[in-house]
């Protein structure tokens, strides 16, 4: 539509000069206007460019759910439970859990075997890639046991959890720190990569009771 305006205001003023008595400058003046349309329209064609190029790519989430639970099976039974208040669903497929999310597992009877928890969890579809972030804590209930840790990935193509950050593990019978951890997702077999310490709960209540025979007896060694 602009072009076509632009052609019949050429086109008439192209009349008028040729009808000009002005016969000299007539060719004079159409090389100034052709000149003048010709760089507003490159003008134009610069400006759409600009835009086009510089035009921001939404990358936020496409669909958000509240209050989700999501349950995955195999063999007919249920494997996996993942509960969240919120859950965002991006345009990639990877998930985001803001406000906290908890995984639970089940082996083949059906029974609950080991809780995960984090203030934040993410989720890589490509690389099938579970992460909490922040105080995440995974509990073995048959063992009774459960491991601390800041950052956590729970890996489903491997079938492990595993960290780079401090840990600390709490049985039983002992409490052990360390720093890096890999263990099957079931969090029931373990390694931690540098162990700093092991503190048996046996020898802690040893201490407590002498701790107690101290301050009721100073002098007792």
């Amino acid at each position: 539509m602009l072009l076509n305006f632009a052609f019949r205001k050429i086109q008439r003023l192209r009349t008028l000069i040729q009808n000009s008595k002005f016969m000299v400058f007539k060719n004079t003046w159409w090389f100034i206007i052709s000149c003048c349309l010709s760089l507003g329209l490159v003008a134009c064609d610069k400006s759409g460019l600009y835009d086009r190029k510089n035009k921001q790519k939404y990358e936020g989430a496409t669909i958000n759910f509240k209050n989700v639970t999501t349950l995955y099976s195999e063999n007919a039974k249920m494997k996996i439970k993942i509960m969240a208040p919120r859950q965002q669903v991006f345009q990639n497929s990877d998930v985001l859990y803001p406000n906290g999310v908890q995984i639970d597992m089940y082996n083949a009877a059906g029974i609950k075997t080991t809780e995960l928890q984090a203030d934040t969890g993410r989720y890589d579809y490509v690389q099938q890639l579970y992460k909490g972030i922040g105080h995440v804590v995974v509990t073995n209930l048959e063992q009774q046991q459960t491991l601390y840790t800041d950052e956590l990935q729970w890996s489903q193509a491997r079938h492990e959890i595993f960290t780079e950050d401090t840990i600390k593990i709490v049985t039983k019978n002992e409490t052990l720190n360390g720093i890096g951890l890999v263990s099957n997702e079931e969090f029931s077999r373990y390694t931690i990569k540098r162990p700093t310490g092991v503190f048996s709960l046996e020898n802690r209540k040893k201490q407590d009771s002498l701790a107690t025979l101290q301050q009721q007896n100073p002098y007792t060694k």
